[in-house]
Formats: C-alpha cells, structure tokens, sequence
C-alpha cells in the first residue's frame, strides 16, 4: 500500500477522532471537570466573592437553582440555544462549589407541555416565538425555603453580568435583613415620587429614580435625607427592621452634589462620621447635570421661581479642611491621558479612566476597568493626625487642574499653556481611622432661610447636557424642593472626636459620573446596559461598607472592554512634541482674525455699501494673507502629527505581528542546535 495514501488516511482518522471526541464532550458536562480558564482575568472561573457567599450557606437549608431553557428548535433561535450552554456551565461551577448546598435543576418549558406551566408558576418570560403563539423561554428560579429570586430573562448582551445575578440572588434568598441606605442630594436623584419634587403638577408624568436609586432599592432600605437635615443616626444592626431615618439611622450616607449645603447639614454629616457612620460624597467644581436641570427650570414657566436655582459647583469645605483634604472648587482636571471621545472630538476634561489609573491593593479597586468622569475635581492630601488618606483612583500624569474657563478652551483645543505636572491627581479618594469635629465649640446656630438668589444661588450660563441614551429615562423636568427652615441641631451629645476607628469617608471629584446618560446605553435587546464601571464601583463600595463586600469583585467583572492604553499613551507624547508649535500659530491666527475685525468699514446708507478706504484695504488683504499662511502651515504641523501617530500605530502593529512567529522561531533554532551538538557529542 501507499505509504503516502496511509499517512494522510491516519491524519484523517486522528482528526475525525478529535472531532468527535470536542463535540461530545462540549454537548456534555464531562467537560465541566476537566475545564481551564486562560482568560486574563479569569472570566469563565467563579470569583472569590461568589465562593464566599456560597460557602455561607446552610447545608440543611440548600438553595435550589432552576433553569428553564427551552429545547425545541422550532421556537428556540440558534444564539440563545448556545448561549444556555454557558449558563449550564456557570450553574455547574455553582453546583460543585457549593458541595450539596446548591441544587441545579434544568426544566425544557417547550410549548404545550408541564415544564411550561411550572416556567409561568415561577414567573419566568416567556418569548413570542410565532404567530401560533408559541413562546420560547430562558430564565432562572432562585429560591430558599420561603425566599424566591427570579431572573425572568437572560439576556445574552449581559453574559458578562450572569455570575453577579446569580450571586446576589442566592445571597438574598439565603440572608435576612437589609441594610439602610441614606441619599442626599438637591438633585432630583430619586425621582418625581420622593419629596425632592413637591411643585410637580399633577398632569406632569411621573419620572423614575436613577438607575443607581433603582439597582439599590432591590437590594437595600433606602432612604431619602433632606438638604436641611440636623441630624443622622447610625444604624444599630441588631434591630432588623427600618422604621424611619429618626428611629432607625441609616448603614451608609450617599451625598451626591451637596450645592450651597448649610452648616447645620455639614454638622449632621460632621457628627454622622464620628460616630462611626460611612459616607460616601460626590462633589463637583462644575456639575453639566445641575447646569441642565438650571436650563430646563429656567426654561419651563411652571417651574421659574418655585425653587431657587441649584449651584454647579458643590463644596464641603468646612469638612475637608478638618480631614487634611485641600480642593479648588474652580479647578477642573485637564487630562491629555485619559481623555475621552465626546461629540466627535477628544475632549480632555471628559475622563475615560482605564486599570492604570486604579489602587489595585484596594479591594473596591483592584477589579475595576474603567471609570468615566465629566467635569472633574481633583483633592490634595494633608496628613492629618489620626487619619489615613488612601488614593484609590487618580488622573495621568499628563494631567493638569486648571481654571474652569481655561478648561472650556481645552475641549475647543484652544488650550494653550497647558503644563502638566508629571504627577497623578487624586481623584476618588478613601478616609479612615479617628476623626475629629470640624465644629470644636458645638452645633451651628440654625441659618435663617434665604431670601432670593444670590452668587451661590444663581445658576451659571450652562452648556447643554449630554443627551441621555434612547430607552434610559431622562432627568425629571420638575424642580427641587425649595429649602425648609432646618430645626436647631441637638447639642446633648456632640462628639469632639471620633467614638472608635469605624467611621469612613469616600470622597469623588465629580457629581455628575452617577447620572443615568453618563454610565448606560440602550442595548439591541431592549434593555440597558454599562458603558463604564460608575455604576459598578458606586454599587461595590455601597456594598462592602454596608457590611458586605462580596459582591465587588464578582459585579467588577461586567466590564470587558480592554482598552488600548499603549497606544493612548504614545498618542499624547506626540501631541505634547507639536504644542508648542499648534500653540504659536493659534495664537498668530487669533491675533490677525482680531485685527481683521477691527478693519471694518463705514456703512453708506445712501448706497447701501460698506466703504473702506484704500489704506485700511491694504492691512485686510495683508492680514488675510497672514491668515491663510497661518492656516497652512497649521494644516501641515496637523499633517506630520497624524504621520508621527501613524508611524507609532504601525511599530505597535508589526510588534504584535512578528512577535510570536519570531520567538517560536528562536526556540527552533535553539533546540536544532542542542540537537545538533548533542549529535556531535556523540
């Protein structure tokens, strides 16, 4: 026979065998023990947290997973079909970690039969899959004695999110009580049903909360605290039911843009702390969302005057300066590193922070991908006895704080004394350990209610708002609620110092990250999804100074965009080698359109013509010239910058390209010439 014939016949055989083999056991679940995760940061392997919360759970009260994924492929589609085999895989990993205390059942709901009626029984939604009426079905039923989660849809845009489901749900059908989250804010973050709106007429639709408001209210008590609160309690955990923000207190304190906040409220948060209490603030130098509220109340006749304007510019300076934490309230961070793409251009102000710019010691931090922040403050550290300042996230080191008005030139590009330090800028930044007062001689005497604007009171003129993305909701058009007469501030029990070591601070540099239009989008299915990781990280750390933490790392992971920091990074260095050139000729080019708009001439109206006289003509056509040279030259300094980023695109390219093929060719060589020496050798 051929020897030629029966070597390409056994590779034949061999690959049938390997197929046949892969098919098998990816149709199975034999593959589920013999299973590596080479993905870089572990995607298909369960996190520690979900480890945690499933090793918690009671052996002799198991939770029982129920997955209804229809198996008829005449209503099943194809994406789906596939995409309940990685669900099976994830509930497998669930099965075995939790070693008899997760049970996994698998129901087919096709149509017309048993499996369905238990699908509708559990609340599972069922899909419209013809004009018949068949449904297709692919959900999830969490459930623990009398406690039952459910996860109607799997939404396959969301894989990435499925383990935190999974977690949360099987830690709240296993757990009890749920803490307290306390929301302070001017801005009408909880929607048109909490007291923040009370002019909002009746015929005016009813406008939900943000979806952080919504995403915690699944999981936690929360709680609306008004801007002239006098005092905040903390929460005793050993009584589980809340009762009211007086009675009860509340676990963690969110402050989201505290604009022109009295000092009574300062004394409240001030004392909340010392008690040991977590706050978590977001402060902002120039808030676009309070700008666009501002806008849409100045705007709307209805609203005018009912509520006085909210400040752009948030500040709790009186807190700050007693825990070593300097702030411009003026200065925005310029960020050439970590710019993002805004309406078609770069805009430096608008931050798109990726892994380097995150604490990974941090546990709230150390899984993050991504943060975006518009507008942005950044915070300076004093050491302050007592107190541990921890940096968890920061801006490049191309990076600048610069006045307000010279950031509106910077998303121009009209940017021209931009330096930057070569330092990073602390911009989320974590306080703990044993504080002191800010108010040393006691409670502040009550403020009187203001008459009228003022500075503070007056809304700045205001760009417009990004627009929020289709099917998110957009800002409720009513206005604040206008600020009550504050009631004394107990004395009794003021605290000059902190009780013990628990209380906690987290502070953000920027209000506006949490807003609905600036962390989601609308996906192809219907539903939202993250853009960033705002909501994750704002949702962790609620989570972990609650009392959990488990969460963190298992939500973290939603995010798998990888951003290409290299190239970002060599794109600057670039940009930084031509400013000083741009910045020249930009200049030139403003003074010679300047002089040539003082070269008007005089209007006759006789004959209805401007007339210039010829001396004047000679500078118009001079300066015009200027202006055209300097365009030109303009358009070819742009011309070599692309060049030099191309250039640098293409190193990294043929980097990548050759790379492998030339280290496996160096092994080649090396072990040839082992060969070749061990056979001389002998």
């Amino acid at each position: 026979m051929n020897k030629q014939f029966v070597t390409t016949a056994s590779a034949l055989v061999v690959i049938a065998i390997v197929v046949v083999i892969n098919f098998i056991v990816g149709g199975s679940s034999i593959g589920n023990f013999l299973r590596f995760d080479l993905t870089q940061d572990k995607l298909y392997t369960l996190s520690q947290g979900t480890r945690n919360i499933i090793d918690r759970l009671d052996t002799d009260k198991p939770v029982t997973i129920r997955l209804y994924t229809s198996t008829d492929d005449r209503v099943m589609p194809p994406i789906l079909r596939n995409y309940s085999r990685s669900i099976e895989d994830l509930l497998n990993e669930f099965r075995k970690a939790g070693n008899g205390r997760v049970i996994v059942e698998k129901l087919a709901p096709n149509p017309n039969t048993d499996e369905e009626d238990k699908a509708a029984a559990d609340e599972i939604q069922g899909i419209p899959a013809n004009n018949d009426g068949d449904k297709f079905y692919l959900g999830i039923a969490i459930e623990c004695l009398d406690q039952k989660e459910v996860l109607p849809f799997l939404n396959p845009q969301e894989e990435t999110k499925l383990e935190y489901n999974l977690a949360r749900s099987v830690q709240k059908v296993s757990g009890r009580g749920k803490p307290v989250i306390g929301i302070m804010s001017p801005l009408p973050i909880m929607g048109s049903g909490g007291n923040t709106m009370p002019f909002q007429q009746p015929q005016q639709q009813q406008q939900p909360a943000w979806v952080l408001v919504q995403q915690l209210k699944m999981d936690y008590e929360v709680v609306d605290v008004p801007m002239t609160v006098a005092k905040v309690k903390v929460r005793d955990r050993s009584k589980e039911k809340f009762v009211s923000l007086d009675e009860s207190g509340v676990d963690v304190l969110v402050v989201v843009h505290p604009a022109n906040i009295e000092d009574t409220a300062l004394y409240a948060l001030d004392q909340f702390v010392l008690n040991g209490g977590k706050l978590i603030a977001f402060v902002d130098p120039k808030s676009v969302v309070a700008e666009h509220f501002g806008q849409q109340q100045m705007q709307n006749p209805m609203m005018r005057g009912q509520a006085p304007m909210i400040n752009p510019q948030s500040d709790m300076k009186k807190l700050f300066t007693a825990w070593g934490i300097g702030r411009d309230a003026d200065q925005l961070v310029v960020d050439m590193g970590y710019r993002a793409n805004m309406g078609g251009r770069q805009n430096p102000t608008a931050l798109m922070l990726n892994q380097n710019a995150f604490n990974k010691d941090e546990r709230l931090t150390k899984d993050l991908n991504s943060l975006f922040m518009l507008t942005t403050g950044a915070f300076s550290i004093t050491k302050t006895d007592g107190i541990e300042a921890t940096v968890l996230a920061s801006s490049s080191e191309v990076s600048q704080a610069v006045a307000s008005a010279e950031a509106e030139k910077a998303n121009r590009g009209e940017l021209r004394d931009f330096s930057p330090g070569g330092r990073n800028l602390p911009l989320v930044v974590r306080l703990t350990g044993k504080f002191k007062t800010a108010f040393p001689d006691g409670a502040p005497a009550k403020a009187a209610p203001k008459e009228g604007g003022g500075p503070q009171d007056e809304a700045k003129p205001a760009p417009v708002a990004p627009t929020p993305p289709p099917g998110i909701a957009a800002p409720p058009a009513a206005a604040p609620a206008a600020p009550t007469p504050a009631p004394a501030a107990p004395s009794g029990d003021h605290l000059k110092e902190s009780k013990n070591s628990e209380g906690l601070v987290l502070l953000f540099g920027d209000a506006d990250m949490i807003y609905d239009g600036l962390c989601l989008e609308k996906d192809p299915f219907g539903g939202i999804r993250e853009t960033n990781g705002n909501l994750s990280m704002m949702l962790g750390a609620i989570e972990l100074y609650s009392g959990g933490g488990d969460l963190i790392s298992v939500r973290n992971r939603a995010s798998t965009t990888r951003p290409f920091t290299t190239m970002e990074k060599k794109k600057a260095q670039v940009e930084e080698q031509f400013r000083p050139q741009m910045s020249k000729l930009t200049g030139e080019l403003e003074e010679a359109t300047r002089e040539l708009s003082n070269l008007r001439g005089k209007f006759d109206k006789k004959t209805q013509r401007v007339i210039i006289d010829p001396s004047s003509q000679d500078k118009i056509n001079n300066w015009q010239g200027k202006q055209v040279e300097i365009q030109k030259e303009i358009g070819n300094i742009k011309k070599q910058q692309r060049k030099a980023i191309d250039w640098e695109e293409m190193k990294i390219k043929l980097f990548n390209i050759f790379l492998m093929p030339l280290v496996v060719v160096a092994i080649g060589l090396i072990l040839a010439m082992n060969r070749r020496v061990a056979t001389a050798a002998k």
